[in-house]
């Protein structure tokens, strides 16, 4: 087997989006209609988002396509 690949993690960081709410984990994965450890695996890049996850936290969280994919300057 080869040597196992990390995951990139979106441009935007869903953790210090959930922190600038104040909200702990469960709170934002309640609001995102996932589960915790689901959320927790996004944050630290251990999984890929769906559309309907990304669709989710740009409603939720009041941001765009474009901040969620933009590469960071």
């Amino acid at each position: 087997m080869g040597v196992k690949e990390k995951r990139k993690k979106p441009w935007i960081d869903v953790k210090a989006l959930r922190a600038s709410r104040g909200w702990a984990q469960w709170k934002a994965a309640e609001h995102l209609k996932i589960s915790r450890t689901y959320l927790s695996y996004l944050e630290n890049g251990k999984c890929g988002f769906s559309a309907k996850v990304v669709e989710a936290i740009i409603n939720v969280f009041d941001v765009t396509y474009e901040d969620f994919f933009q590469d960071p300057v």
